[in-house]
């Protein structure tokens, strides 16, 4: 049918109706959530998930520019600033709100999957060696947040992300999912909640030469 899913959603999907148990033969063990068919499906293909973009009159390589895909990065440039001038000591946190940019393979579901969305994320800084426990404090508590808010808690659930499958700066990332009973897959994520550890600002101070 032509349609683009991908890869990873679908063995998830897949997991969720079958006891978390992926499929033995991979893709060709899926049915097409769009028209049924089972396991016809082309090879996998890199996609770039990041929108671009030329700035100026000429569209050349020195022109490309990349639209974010999430606000946490200002919050990493501002973290020496916010520390200084509000004299603060970790552990403490910073938010912010914006707009983010992605190129979704499969937008839908009304607005849950967009391609430009307004964002709010926080990245709370900790002392080293005590980034487990303060991770898993957040997800309890971000956890009881929407308890207290009226959601039913068995409509919550946690998705931890397999070792294989975490981000490049992630130590631990677990999902916040709600049972929205989309078509194809009940649960979408609320939020995720990740353990950066310190590759981010490790990555600010090595380019930059700041002491963060």
């Amino acid at each position: 049918c032509h349609k683009r899913h991908r890869a990873d959603k679908l063995e998830e999907s897949y997991a969720e109706k079958h006891n978390d148990q992926l499929p033995p033969n991979g893709l060709k063990d899926i049915v097409c959530p769009d028209c049924g068919t089972r396991g016809n499906w082309t090879e996998p293909r890199d996609f770039n998930m990041m929108l671009r973009t030329h700035l100026g009159p000429v569209e050349d390589e020195n022109s490309l520019h990349y639209l974010r895909p999430e606000t946490a990065q200002g919050i990493f440039v501002d973290f020496k600033n916010v520390m200084t001038s509000s004299r603060s000591k970790p552990p403490f946190g910073i938010a912010n709100t914006g707009k983010s940019f992605r190129n979704e393979i499969t937008p839908g579901n009304f607005i849950f999957r967009t391609r430009e969305f307004e964002q709010m994320e926080m990245e709370f800084f900790v002392e080293p060696g005590t980034d487990e426990d303060w991770h898993q404090y957040w997800i309890n508590a971000r956890t009881q947040w929407y308890i207290d808010l009226g959601v039913n808690p068995e409509n919550l659930r946690h998705y931890e992300h397999p070792k294989e499958k975490l981000a490049h700066y992630s130590k631990r990332t677990v999902d916040i999912e709600y049972r929205f009973g989309f078509q194809g897959s009940d649960w979408g994520e609320l939020e995720g909640v990740a353990n950066r550890t310190d590759f981010d600002l490790g990555a600010h101070a090595k380019h930059s030469g700041e002491d963060l």
